[in-house]
């Protein structure tokens, strides 16, 4: 019985004194060693499909941690490929948060699919992707992936690539789909120094 009750004051006392207190004092960035800004617009003649963000990275001594994908994006209602983001192998989702279509409920949730193996990527984020001649309908949204490294597979200072698409084509002689028509290889890499 006294070593519950000097197990409940610690905690008590443990609370009390280490728990975070509101302050007036915002850290900004903290920890943030690279930031990268990219923004893309689709290629294709009369189509508004574009994406703008930015990618924060933690990390320590070369070695990346975590990552912040955030990009705000607007698809077009013609374009039936939507925002694909591809994360890099060594690199594991934590979590996804999506307001596609902004002011419209129910939100669509992004598709993760893995690609087992294949390229240089591990998953891909699709957003509004629909099927040629039945495009998802278009909107507005803000997208937030968190991502986290595989620290026993990532080496120092190795550089990992993140690629953005958006926007979709057809050949009107060939019928050919293209999806993924703009497009940006974003390199990300720790400095051993940070």
């Amino acid at each position: 019985m006294v070593a519950v009750l000097v197990a409940v004051t610690v905690l008590i006392v443990q609370r009390y004194y280490f728990h975070e207190k509101p302050s007036d004092y915002t850290v900004v960035n903290d920890g943030v060693v690279v930031t990268k800004e990219f923004n893309v617009k689709s290629t294709t003649a009369h189509q508004n499909s574009s994406v703008k963000g930015s990618i924060f990275v933690w990390g320590d001594k070369g070695m990346p941690e975590r990552m912040r994908i955030v990009a705000s994006y607007e698809i077009d209602p013609k374009d039936f490929a939507g925002l694909t983001i591809y994360i890099p192998k060594k690199w594991y989702i934590s979590n996804i948060i999506s307001s596609y279509p902004e002011n419209e409920k129910p939100f669509l949730s992004p598709n993760a699919s893995n690609f087992n193996g294949i390229e240089e990527w591990r998953y891909r984020v699709d957003v509004g992707l629909g099927y040629p001649g039945n495009p998802s309908g278009g909107g507005t949204g803000t997208i937030l992936i968190d991502l986290v490294s595989d620290r026993k597979a990532i080496l120092p200072s190795e550089t990992s690539i993140v690629m953005v698409t958006i926007g979709s084509d057809t050949n009107p002689k060939t019928g050919v789909n293209s999806m993924g028509v703009g497009f940006i290889k974003i390199p990300i890499s720790v400095d051993a120094e940070s």
